[in-house]
């Protein structure tokens, strides 16, 4: 009894302890995976709180209306994720290349664009970001690389990248998964002189912001040389050599850039060799050299009707009107006041006058004196120079009609010389002045030419197909631009109003006009001009800001009037008055035109009787000779 009593107490001490047992391991095992869990989450939280300060760090610096997140196939980091749907603001979260665009077109320019990669630099996806961020690339970039395999290669690799898409606000943050540091590494890249990385600490238990993350790079480019490149348009950009044999540069868009280089701490230097007898123009430079990334920053304006276009380009610089400038109304020449004076109103009269009188004298011969004259019948020389208002011999009669006809010869004799006399006294000493332009139909209908530079022409033609029987074109720029300098009225231009002003002001010291404008000869109303720069320029930002100053500061107002003393003293434009009249002048043969053809038409004529007077002569006696 007392054997068997033993025996189960043993075992139920032995199932006993293999509960307790049991339930330590459970309690044990349950533990461990809470306190795994709670590692987890506490690592998690860490991660977003750090990511939640950093992007808050940077909105401090400045505003953040949109974030664009580039991140490889696999799932974006959800701790960054989170920290950005904080901020409640459109969030763009792309992965494949198909689904991509052009920010720009679509959001506010004021955009944290963050790609994340791991292990190795991954081309095809900084492709893809560089190519939604198309003329917003100088935006703030957030680089984030999880467990990068060799940091000094991908580091490399993406300054290159970065130096290739014309990236400039880039911020780098390598991340390792697993370990933990009290302070974080940044890099910041800095382009100027050249790419290079600068690298920052930020201590991890300090919570106040201390580090600025984006900087505006470009206050201070260290003499970085750019390239440039200028053409020859007299107010825009302008170049000579002083007496020295020094070249010089002025004109207002030659200023600004001088003055961006000399702002921001550039030196400028040209991509050839400029030529003072060939200059180059503004469409060459753009197409062949800008938009070909041979030049950073031109020495030129253009504008365009493409809205895509104006995109890589600067600020508007100027806004102008495109017409058509042409000679302003002059009095008519001597030849010109003949050609009027002998129109066909007045010989009109002449010859009706002569021939009626002429009529009626030989009838009334015919009919009282049976006198008849057959080549009297339509040129009388009694009548004629009575017509002309000149002495005439009449015959001796007793005919009253005939009397009537000399009394009607004397009026009208008096009348038209009279007449004419006046006329040329009025015209001689107060010579009437040719019809005004003042449309572009007038333009048109006249004889006078449009010349045109072949360029221009070629940028024009949508504009001008209406015109172009009255456009004359040459490839010859300095020629077209010494003729509208020259006040040369042999042609009509075509003339930004920037220009025009410019050729008022010298016109404003001349006695009287050489050129005018109206508001009917404008082709192209408004005219926006900026400064084109290649394709995702880093000097956009910069220039643009200068733009602005100078707009504010009125400085091209005194730029304009630097580059007019400049031509006046290498006397490519002159103040002279070249119209001013030099006193009487003496007619000359040319004035006279009108009269020798008149004279040539009468000898003409008395030739030609004379010669069939001959020919009646001979037939007469022939037909005599026969009978």
């Amino acid at each position: 009894m007392h054997g068997s009593i033993t025996s189960v107490k043993a075992t139920y001490l032995i199932f006993t302890t293999m509960h307790i047992a049991i339930s330590a391991l459970d309690y044990s095992q349950t533990f461990g995976k809470s306190m795994l869990t709670s590692s987890i989450q506490i690592a998690y939280n860490q991660h977003k709180d750090f990511f939640l300060k950093l992007l808050k760090d940077i909105e401090q610096e400045q505003i953040i209306n949109t974030i664009l997140l580039v991140h490889q196939e696999e799932d974006a980091p959800q701790a960054l994720v989170q920290a950005v749907q904080q901020f409640q603001i459109p969030l763009l979260l792309i992965t494949n290349a198909q689904y991509s665009f052009i920010v720009k077109k679509n959001f506010s320019t004021e955009i944290l664009a963050i790609i994340v990669m791991s292990y190795t630099f991954d081309v095809e996806l900084m492709k893809l970001m560089a190519g939604m961020l198309n003329y917003i690339r100088q935006t703030r970039i957030l680089r984030i690389a999880y467990d990068v395999c060799d940091e000094d290669v991908y580091k490399q690799h993406l300054l290159l990248s970065c130096h290739s898409f014309n990236m400039t606000n880039v911020l780098l943050y390598l991340k390792k998964s697993k370990e933990e540091t009290a302070a974080t590494e940044y890099f910041l890249l800095k382009p100027y002189p050249y790419y290079h990385w600068d690298t920052f600490i930020e201590d991890n238990a300090n919570h106040n912001y201390t580090n600025q993350y984006y900087q505006q790079h470009w206050k201070n480019m260290h003499n970085k040389t750019l390239l440039t490149y200028v053409d020859k348009s007299d107010l825009k950009s302008f170049y000579f050599k002083d007496i020295e044999g020094n070249l010089k540069l002025n004109g207002f868009v030659v200023r600004l850039i001088l003055l961006f280089a000399q702002k921001y701490n550039a030196s400028l230097q040209m991509a050839h060799p400029l030529s003072l007898s060939n200059p180059t123009h503004y469409s060459v430079i753009h197409e062949h050299m800008v938009k070909t990334h041979l030049i950073d920053i031109p020495m030129i304006m253009d504008t365009s009707s493409e809205g895509d276009e104006w995109l890589d380009w600067s600020d508007v610089y100027d806004y102008d009107q495109g017409m058509f400038m042409v000679p302003c109304v002059q009095a008519l020449s001597l030849q010109e006041v003949y050609a009027i004076l002998l129109n066909e109103y007045f010989m009109g009269c002449l010859f009706v006058s002569t021939i009626l009188l002429s009529l009626m004298h030989s009838l009334i011969d015919y009919t009282f004196d049976g006198l008849w004259q057959l080549t009297h019948l339509c040129f009388s020389n009694r009548i004629f120079p009575g017509v002309l208002g000149q002495a005439f011999k009449a015959r001796l009669t007793h005919s009253r009609s005939l009397k009537v006809v000399y009394l009607l010869l004397f009026i009208v004799g008096l009348h038209i010389n009279t007449q004419f006399s006046a006329t040329v006294k009025t015209l001689f000493t107060q010579p009437p002045r040719h019809r005004q332009i003042e449309t572009i139909d007038d333009l048109v209908k006249s004889s006078l030419k449009i010349l045109l530079f072949k360029a221009d022409a070629d940028i024009m033609a949508p504009f001008i197909g209406d015109y172009t029987s009255s456009v004359v074109t040459t490839e010859n720029f300095s020629f077209v631009e010494d003729m509208q300098l020259q006040l040369n009225t042999t042609y009509s231009y075509y003339i930004p109003s920037g220009r025009w002003k410019f050729l008022m002001k010298q016109q404003q010291f001349h006695t009287n006009k050489a050129f005018c404008t109206f508001e009917n000869l404008t082709l192209f109303p408004g005219l926006p001009w900026a400064i084109p720069l290649p394709p995702n320029s880093p000097y956009k930002e910069a220039l643009n800001q200068l733009i602005n100053q100078v707009h504010d500061m009125g400085m091209t107002t005194a730029w304009v009037s630097s580059t007019f003393y400049d031509m006046l003293k290498l006397k490519i434009m002159s103040l002279l008055d070249i119209q001013v009249k030099k006193g009487p002048k003496a007619i000359t043969m040319h004035d006279l035109f009108w009269t020798w053809i008149m004279v040539m038409i009468g000898l003409l004529i008395s030739c030609l009787v004379c010669w069939l007077e001959l020919i009646w002569r001979q037939c007469e006696k022939a037909f005599l000779n026969k009978r």
